[in-house]
């Protein structure tokens, strides 16, 4: 141990045969993170694992037997942490699914995961690998770029897969031989930070043809089309998609890194537009349902009833509260 370079190991190994799984279960999770792990066949669970903390990075050498494990829906909601996981297959092959992509990997390719959202790999025989499990918070590129890059077979013959397999496999050559790697720990964390952030942006290059950069600048283009379009009764994900000349799957895959879909995201502009209007003195005089409808909302009822969903009273009584109603609504 070195300052902030820690290193630990885990074997099935030293216990009776019954208490192995949950062990097993427990190192994956202390090590990396929580995953719900099943041996195939009913067979028991056999593995190793050696891991290296770099202050919050941690880097582990994997052996185990075949298994299948799993981070769940119900797993994330107990267990939030916001990881990138990087699994580098050495030897055995995987099946590896999220976000709907089935991605077969061998020896030599590795792949993206992202711990906030559920994830499968599935080992159908013994399996040797390095596994990297880095914070969110320590990358710099979007959640959009991160969801294209993500579930995706990326080579470690290909030139920054290659430099990511070499960097996790020396520190996870040192977490086996139990010696800590010489230099400061905040070079070490930033140097794998660096060379995820590439390895991303090369994933969505290779798997969408589009660079963050353009994507980044197409959804500003977006928000400033809807921002400019709001008082369209017919604008939503089709007209939006089809004014940009994309597809509504691709406009969706935009804003699935955001905090909001696009089409609530509307609703949402919309119905700030509607309770500022409401508090402006110059609009005293028109009635509730004439802003509404100024704002793109077709039917005055549904306005009423999402306006009082998302801040708690009728628009009405929002009106009276800024002190400007005029006319009944």
């Amino acid at each position: 141990m070195r300052g902030d370079i820690v290193i630990k190991a885990f074997c099935t190994d030293i216990l009776p045969p019954d208490e192995r799984a949950q062990y097993w279960t427990d190192a994956v999770h202390r090590s990396l993170t929580r995953l719900e792990v099943r041996p195939h066949d009913g067979a028991a669970v056999r593995g190793s694992l050696r891991r290296i903390s770099i202050g919050d990075i941690h880097v582990a050498h994997v052996e185990a037997s075949p298994q299948r494990m799993a981070r769940t829906r119900g797993i994330i909601a107990n267990d939030p942490s916001g990881l990138l996981i990087v699994s580098l297959q050495e030897t055995g092959s995987s099946v590896v699914v999220q976000d709907g992509r089935e991605t077969p990997l061998v020896a030599g390719e590795l792949v993206l995961l992202d711990s906030r959202r559920p994830y499968v790999q599935d080992f159908p025989s013994d399996v040797r690998q390095d596994v990297a499990a880095v914070p969110r918070g320590l990358l710099d590129v979007s959640d959009a770029c991160l969801l294209l890059a993500t579930g995706r077979a990326c080579s470690t013959g290909s030139y920054i897969g290659g430099i990511l397999a070499a960097y996790m496999s020396r520190l996870a050559a040192a977490a086996e031989v139990g010696v800590c790697p010489p230099g400061p720990k905040r070079y070490l964390e930033r140097g794998m930070a660096d060379v995820l952030n590439a390895l991303v942006v090369h994933q969505v290059r290779r798997g969408s043809g589009a660079t963050p950069t353009a994507e980044e600048a197409l959804l500003r283009q977006i928000r400033v089309y809807v921002r400019a379009h709001l008082d369209r009764t017919e604008l939503s994900p089709a007209t939006i998609a089809a004014a940009h000349h994309i597809s509504v799957r691709y406009l969706h895959l935009l804003f699935r890194g955001e905090d909001m879909t696009v089409g609530r995201w509307v609703q949402h502009l919309r119905l700030e537009a509607c309770r500022d209007d409401l508090s402006r003195p110059e609009l005293a005089g028109a009635t509730v349902a004439a802003i509404a409808h100024r704002r793109g909302f077709a039917s005055p009822a549904h306005f009423s009833r999402i306006f009082r969903a998302a801040y708690g009273m009728t628009p009405g009584e929002w009106r009276c509260r800024a002190g400007h109603s005029r006319l009944p609504g």
